[in-house]
This record gives C-alpha cells, sequence and structure tokens, in this order.
C-alpha cells in the first residue's frame, strides 16, 4: 500500500459484542508477528490513547495515517460503517476488516449493564440505557450498520462466541486473513487473564438465558432477519432467576485495565524476530 503502511486493518464491531477483544487480538497477532503495530496518538487520538478508535473512517483519515506509519501495520477501531471510498479499500483488497456481531438480546443485556455503571459514575456513554425497550433504535442502528458492512467483499464476519469461547481458531482464522504466522496459543495466552480485556463485562456463554421469555420472543421476532443471515437457529430464554449473581465491574477496574493495556502495547518486543 502507498505511503509505508504494511496492512490497514479496520476492525468494526457492534456494540458489546467483544469489539474491543477483537481489537486487542488483531493487534497482539501482529505483535507476536514481529510487526507491533502504530499506536496513533496525537494529532489523531490522545497521546495516552490504547485504542485507535474513531467514529469516521474516510478517505482522508486513511491518507493521513498512510503519511505517518512509516512502514508500520495500523489497526483501526470502529462502531460505524467506514465511508463509501473505504469500502471501496477494503474490496479491492487494499484495506482488511473484519466485523464482530452478538445475539441483540444479549447486546441488550450488556448495554443495561453499562448504563447502570455509567450512571453510578456519572458518565453519559449508556447512561439512557436503563430498560430493554432504551436500547432497541442503538441495536437497530447497528444491525442496519453490521449487514451493510458485510456486504463487501473481504469483510471477515466474527461472531461472539467464536471470537470469547474459540478463540484459538479465530486467532487462526484472523491469522490467516492478515497472512501472517503466528502460535495462536501464544496469542490467546495473553488474554487468559480478563484484566488485559478492554471493557470487559460478565463474558458469560448464551447470556441471553438472563432474559424474561417474553421479552426474548419479542427481541426473536424483531431481528429474526439477522439471526437467519449471521447467528446459528436462536433458542428461547430459560428465564434465570433474576437473583442471578452479576459480577458487573466498575469504572475505576476499567481505569486499571486501560493502564495495563497500555504498559502492554507501550513494551519492546525485541525479542520477537520480524517475519
Amino acid at each position: 500500500m502507498a505511503g509505508g503502511v504494511r496492512v490497514i486493518y479496520i476492525s468494526f464491531g457492534m456494540l458489546k459484542s467483544a469489539s474491543t477483544l477483537t481489537y486487542q487480538i488483531i493487534e497482539e497477532i501482529l505483535r507476536q508477528a514481529g510487526r507491533p503495530p502504530l499506536m496513533l496518538g496525537a494529532p489523531l487520538r490522545p497521546a495516552l490513547s490504547v485504542t485507535n478508535y474513531f467514529d469516521t473512517i474516510d478517505g482522508a483519515l486513511i491518507q493521513q495515517i498512510q503519511s505517518m506509519a512509516s512502514g508500520r501495520d495500523v489497526v483501526l477501531k470502529t462502531h460505524q460503517l467506514p465511508a463509501p471510498e473505504v469500502l471501496a479499500m477494503i474490496a479491492q483488497g487494499d484495506i482488511l476488516a473484519s466485523a464482530t456481531l452478538r445475539d441483540p438480546r444479549e447486546i441488550a443485556l450488556s448495554m443495561i449493564d453499562h448504563g447502570d455503571r455509567s450512571r453510578r459514575w456519572h458518565i453519559p456513554e449508556f447512561s439512557e440505557c436503563v430498560t430493554l425497550e432504551d436500547c432497541l433504535p442503538s441495536i437497530d442502528h447497528q444491525v442496519a450498520t453490521l449487514q451493510a458492512l458485510c456486504e463487501v467483499p473481504g469483510v471477515l464476519p466474527l461472531t461472539y462466541a467464536a471470537i470469547c469461547f474459540e478463540m484459538r481458531e479465530t486467532i487462526a482464522l484472523l491469522a490467516r486473513q492478515i497472512g501472517v504466522s503466528i502460535d495462536p496459543a501464544a496469542v490467546e495466552a495473553v488474554f487468559a487473564d480478563t484484566r488485559m480485556i478492554g471493557q470487559f463485562n460478565q463474558g458469560r456463554k448464551d447470556r441471553f438465558h438472563d432474559m424474561a421469555p417474553e421479552d426474548s420472543a419479542t427481541f426473536l421476532k424483531r431481528y429474526a432477519p439477522f439471526h437467519a443471515a449471521f447467528l446459528p437457529a436462536p433458542k428461547p430464554s430459560a428465564g434465570r432467576p433474576a437473583s442471578a449473581p452479576k459480577a458487573v465491574r466498575g469504572q475505576w477496574y476499567q481505569v486499571v485495565i486501560d493502564l495495563r493495556r497500555l504498559w502492554h502495547t507501550r513494551r519492546p518486543m525485541a525479542r520477537l524476530p520480524a517475519r
């Protein structure tokens, strides 16, 4: 690619779909391959940012990145659909991309968890998510965005279940897409300690069972085309008791995780040979 960039990789994710973990996995694959990716910093991101996150990824941003990458790989994270000119670059193979997705029932439950935490700490993001109904406009937007992105040739769809519970296989799949040779077990080991995972919430499989059966049925009807296109045949909720234990982490815990991530991404990798 012109401008000295080895690989630009766009890691798109629906909210609460293990999108941060996937972004971190992609970066770690490159690090394990002896190609630590560039953390952009100023002027594009805060100097100590742990994620190359952008709401808007357009041709102008790509040009800026190309001019400053100096032969480094760059991984970008977003929850929004890139601009048409960037989608064209993905379709042509000039930019790599993946898209994480999850059962909308589980997304809603996780959004409510985040909302609880935000209201306790007087933080705006997700604070509006009090009830399941509050989550629907955002999930509708996310579903439409995911569907539009996955129509672009070259975009690799990844489910929450595969990312979190079949991680080694998912790592191998991503490494093949990027075109590097690494040990998937070594990448997986980095995330065995969930204190390395940004925005980690509960990490439970089949969390949709926490939803009341009648609410589950409403969600399944609303998002039936999405399930049919991207997810295994959905199961109804078992309706776990309302007193089921929750392990929602506080905002200070997220700060500690970000500090651990900052140290990890900035530490030298001289012991790894270039591949």
